[in-house]
């Protein structure tokens, strides 16, 4: 009967919240008989109008959320959809929020934000309540207060359970620091069991728990881990599943929760083998190495990392760049899978690598990787120069960019001319540089190179030179080779190409785009038909790959959306290589081939940069410009640029030194219009002159006649000392005739006598 709902005098009279405890009473019988749910109810169109069942209007926010709840329950959305929008402007505070969450629960919030009819005044409420609760997480009294009540009744221990879950990661520091002091093993198993019902939220700070010299907090993590993780999780616990150096406990614990993740039951570890667990830790290194494994960014582009202060025996957590925070991981299972197999070649290139690409990442790049003990520079050098140059290869064949750029900056204090040469049948990586797409590789592995001083002439010299022209015109114009069978197919592809802003050659065949790649050696992408024919697609790769000129060169299939069984092997082994299917505009091409072209290349080159290479290059040139070392490489492909860069001031002495080094008609040419500049400073013409005069002794004269008469009036009207007799020194160079001789020694001032 409704009567027996009207609550006793005595219940209304109590001196905590009588209203509320009335209407709660009443509420609970009300919504026994009411025959429909909020749900069902259709809202109010003026839920001012609407006549509360209240005694009194609530004006507090404890208050306010009492009546919202009251009305959900009460099948009285309109007034439930009030009360919360004066909650919101009552603004409560954290203290506010929380206590309305101890009262009701965290699963109220989520109810109410599930409501249309009081969105978004419930969603607010609810992250509101989410942020406070994040904010006093950290507050160690009122986490050790839901922990002791973990030891009470079933229902104490259930709500203890969920307020320490809403928490998340932020109750585990608390939780840990705890299980480490607790001495009787009945309470460790409370607060393991506590752990395990938190959820998948704290398995990153579990893992840094690993880190922890403590076994007991090792063996504690590994149980917990075992029982919330996946197999993605697992990765990170195979080296203290087989690692002989563990305590037993920890193994033990290790073994089964490996067990758990990867088998599907604990009672397998005995099946584990440590050649799987060597397979899997360099597995989960090479992921993170190729880009993979970063966490769930904020919006400024940083992930929390967690780590165990085994200082302080606290377990810590920050902001991190999450590449950063990948490469450290991945460099961690590198190194376990390195000490359970120490003298692995491939392993010791592997965290070479990891630890390289970290600290170039860390560093700008107009600054030179660090050095000094403790450093990823002094570690690879101690490493030697074979370890580095399979990092670099392995960069290379994996589009690494960041990766290769740092191996060839430590290959700079290690290679010899014998890393020019391929050995075992496989191309030499230093060269094979000269071709990856990445402006940064090449002009690093030039000038690699070129320190190596070689003696005679080897496999892809002359790229050497075009990649220092190409720094000095400052311009990196990518190329491209597009091939197909059916010209106006591959003639739309080639110009959408063209589009995107590549200087594109059409082939009609797999052999002739093969030749142009490899023959141009500034090719940066071939883009090939699917049904390429004269030599088919896996031929033509084949041949791409299997040279050390076109080896590193990006390959693009252009195909219908059907995708052939065979590119998808194809694609799956090798990582420089992607399937677009056949676009119908620009947008179409750059939305499949611009994220796969990006992954293989660093961040492009500043201004700043730009202008450093010049210098570099200018000076490289100078070196190669030297005697025997022009006879194995040839300068010319550098001419137009050094012409260039002798109007830059900072360039031009080098600049000019060595243009005169290259034996063509045009290289003289050029040094005699810069002898006859006038803008340029006069230091710069005299030494031009100067050159120029060499250059027509060595090579002969190769001026025009229209030209040698423009030095000859420049001769007679310079008014610059210097620069008048280096021009003096080109008009005897000459070869005059002998009335010119008589004349000019007839006209030379004779000083008087003294």
């Amino acid at each position: 009967m409704v009567s027996d709902c009207i609550p006793r005098s005595s219940e209304i009279d109590r001196p905590s919240r009588p209203t509320t405890r009335a209407l709660f009473l009443l509420a609970s019988c009300v919504a026994s008989w009411l025959p429909t749910s909020v749900e069902a109810q259709p809202a109010a169109s003026s839920p001012a109008s609407a006549t509360s069942p209240l005694l009194s209007e609530p004006t507090t926010a404890d208050a306010l959320f009492d009546a919202v709840v009251l009305m959900v329950d009460l099948a009285r959305p309109e007034l439930a959809r009030l009360y919360m929008q004066n909650l919101l402007s009552v603004n409560p505070d954290d203290v506010a929020l929380l206590a309305m969450r101890d009262k009701h629960g965290p699963s109220v919030f989520l109810r109410l934000a599930n409501l249309e009819v009081l969105q978004p005044g419930s969603v607010t409420l609810l992250s509101r309540m989410n942020s406070a609760f994040a904010r006093f997480a950290g507050d160690t009294t009122r986490i050790d207060g839901l922990i002791g009540e973990l030891s009470g009744s079933p229902s104490v221990r259930g709500a203890a359970i969920l307020q320490l879950r809403s928490g998340g990661a932020l109750v585990v520091p608390r939780l840990i620091e705890t299980i480490g002091d607790v001495k009787d093993e009945a309470t460790r198993e409370l607060l393991v069991y506590t752990l395990t019902r938190l959820g998948s939220d704290v398995v990153p700070p579990l893992l840094a728990v690993l880190e922890s010299r403590d076994a007991n907090l090792r063996t504690t993590a590994l149980e917990v881990l075992g029982r919330i993780g996946t197999r993605l999780t697992a990765v990170q616990l195979w080296h203290f599943a087989v690692d002989s150096g563990q305590p037993p406990g920890v193994r033990v614990a290790a073994a089964e929760a490996v067990s758990r993740l990867t088998l599907g039951t604990g009672r397998r570890a005995s099946d584990l083998s440590r050649s799987t667990a060597l397979r899997t830790l360099e597995q989960g290194a090479r992921v993170r190495l190729a880009g993979g494994g970063r966490g769930v960014a904020n919006k400024d582009g940083l992930v929390t990392v967690w780590n165990f202060d085994n200082t302080a025996n606290l377990l810590q957590s920050a902001l991190a760049d999450g590449d950063d925070v990948a490469l450290h991981v991945g460099s961690r299972l590198a190194q376990q899978a390195l000490s359970l197999s120490p003298e692995n070649h491939r392993l010791q290139a592997l965290v070479v690598s990891l630890v390289l690409t970290r600290s170039r990442m860390r560093t700008p790049w107009a600054e030179s990787l660090p050095r000094g003990d403790g450093t990823a520079f002094d570690a690879a050098l101690l490493a030697g120069g074979a370890v580095v140059s399979e990092s670099l290869r392995n960069a290379l064949a994996n589009g690494l960019a960041t990766t290769a750029v740092a191996a060839l900056e430590v290959m700079r204090s290690l290679a010899n001319r014998h890393d020019l040469h391929g050995r075992g049948g496989r191309s030499a990586p230093l060269t094979a540089a000269l071709n990856y797409p990445d402006p940064r590789v090449q002009f690093t592995a030039a000038m690699v190179i070129v320190e190596t001083d070689p003696t005679s002439s080897f496999r892809g010299a002359s790229r050497v030179v075009q990649v220092l022209a190409r720094a000095l015109e400052s311009t990196d114009i990518p190329r491209a080779v597009v091939s197909g069978p059916k010209p106006e197919r591959v003639s739309a592809v080639a110009g959408l190409v063209s589009q995107s802003g590549y200087e594109t050659r059409i082939t009609s065949s797999g052999r002739d785009a093969f030749r142009v790649a490899a023959e141009r050696g500034d090719v940066q992408l071939v883009v090939l038909d699917a049904n390429v024919i004269r030599w088919s697609l896996s031929e033509t790769v084949a041949n791409l790959r299997g040279d050390a000129r076109t080896a590193w060169i990006p390959i693009a299939v252009v195909g219908d959306a059907m995708r052939i069984a065979a590119v998808e092997r194809m694609i799956v082994r090798d990582p420089l290589m992607v399937y677009i299917q056949r676009p119908a505009n620009v947008k179409g091409l750059r939305d499949q081939l611009d994220p796969f072209l990006r992954g293989l290349a660093t961040e492009p080159l500043s201004a700043n940069e730009r202008g450093e290479l010049q210098r570099a290059a200018v000076d490289l040139l100078v070196y190669l410009a030297d005697g025997r070392r022009s006879n194995v490489f040839d300068l010319r492909p550098a001419e137009s640029g050094l012409h260039s860069a002798i109007q830059v001031p900072e360039l031009s002495d080098g600049a000019v030194y060595s243009l005169a080094a290259i034996a063509t008609k045009t290289a003289q040419d050029r040094l005699s219009t810069t002898s006859l500049q006038p803008d340029l400073a006069a230091g710069t013409r005299e030494r031009a002159a100067a050159l120029l005069a060499f250059h027509i002794q060595k090579h002969g004269v190769l001026l025009s006649k229209a030209r040698v008469e423009q030095l000859r009036v420049g001769h007679s009207e310079e008014k610059s000392p210097g620069v008048r007799s280096s021009l003096a020194a080109v008009l005897g160079a000459l070869v005059p005739s002998a009335s010119r001789i008589g004349r000019n020694l007839r006209g030379i001032p004779l000083p008087v006598p003294r």
